[in-house]
């Protein structure tokens, strides 16, 4: 919502105070999932995705490990059904000068039975000086963007030359999103996509068709996507082993987006693929990847190491939230907020 009342009845901010200006003045931006969206471009976003995973890379980045609330805690004494809450916080540094905390709960249930986003949470961004939150933000929709621009950063860097033809697993929010990232980094012209949900299935194929205007055709099943194509993205809730080694063609690439590669078989994957790339080292990768030495993908775009080395390479990259890139993203939706007059503006203190 564009130039509301603040939640002191004065009118909503119309400047952009970039962390650590060190303005006088404590006042707190709050964005809800609208203006998020209204704020920046999935373009702009995979942008400061790639920015903050150069500058990790270098060194000029800190990222915190995922502190899981619920971890070993016996499942007897939580309400059923109940979410899985994750606290993520981050420091960039080069010209993005951000620092941020987060809070998110992945809850299966929530679309089914609530109607709500499967992720929900909030992200907040403090002044590096101070420490004083700028602003705090609806993290769905920021998820919705961060994800899908870190498969096409990955994307990007890992692609064999002349990839054409993007394979999607999981037809919901970040199956839309996923096409729409990977046709910023490359030159897509046929889509294949698949769904256990046929109704799920049959509507995106028609909407994406539309909205793309390339072909994109429904698969009888996984194996005929993952076989079909030169990059895919596996975007299915609840995770489950899906993915055989022998279904990766020559020069594919793989995205996983659990972060811990559980949508593999992940014993005969990492034993034949060619190159095993990961978001980071609190990623949730079994020992099966550390015995290959997995690459992280901050590495590979810093170009402290090398990626993709022949055409025929298979390789996958297996991610999940990584706060850098959240805080990245969402310094960028707090200058653009300012810039357009967006959220609601209140007295923190």
């Amino acid at each position: 919502m564009a130039s509301p009342e603040s939640a002191h009845g004065s009118p909503g901010p119309s400047g952009n105070r970039p962390a650590g200006a060190g303005q006088e003045e404590n006042r707190m931006l709050l964005l809800s999932s609208a203006d998020v969206a209204a704020a920046v471009s999935l373009h702009e976003v995979i942008e400061a995705v790639e920015q903050a995973q150069r500058l990790l890379g270098l060194g000029q980045a800190v990222n915190s490990p995922i502190y899981t609330l619920f971890a070993g805690v016996d499942p007897a004494i939580l309400p059923d059904p109940h979410g899985n809450f994750q606290f993520f916080s981050a420091y960039v540094g080069g010209d993005i000068r951000a620092e941020g905390i987060a809070s998110s709960a992945s809850c299966v249930h929530n679309p089914t039975r609530f109607r709500l986003p499967y992720a929900v949470g909030l992200q907040l961004i403090n002044d590096i000086t101070t420490g004083l939150p700028l602003a705090a933000m609806e993290r769905s929709r920021l998820t919705e963007l961060v994800t899908p621009a870190f498969s096409a950063v990955g994307a990007k860097c890992l692609a064999r030359g002349g990839a054409e033809t993007v394979g999607i697993l999981g037809c919901g929010n970040q199956g839309r999103t996923h096409l729409q990232a990977f046709r910023e980094v490359l030159g897509v012209t046929e889509v294949l996509a698949f769904d256990p949900r046929e109704d799920i299935l049959d509507h995106y194929v028609t909407q994406m068709s539309q909205q793309t205007g390339l072909a994109v055709t429904p698969a009888a099943c996984a194996e005929e996507v993952i076989r079909g194509s030169d990059v895919s993205a596996i975007a299915i809730n609840p995770c489950t082993p899906i993915v055989r080694d022998e279904w990766i063609a020559p020069g594919a690439l793989v995205i996983a987006l659990s972060g811990g590669g559980c949508e593999l078989h992940r014993e005969e994957v990492y034993a034949g693929v060619d190159l095993i790339v990961m978001d980071g080292p609190f990623s949730y990768g079994p020992e099966q990847a550390a015995k290959r030495q997995a690459v992280r993908i901050a590495d590979i775009v810093a170009e402290e190491r090398t990626g993709r080395q022949s055409d025929t390479d298979r390789i996958v990259f297996i991610h999940s939230g990584m706060a850098v890139n959240h805080v990245a993203a969402a310094q960028r939706v707090y200058q653009s907020a300012r810039e357009k007059g967006l959220g609601i503006e209140f007295d923190l203190l």
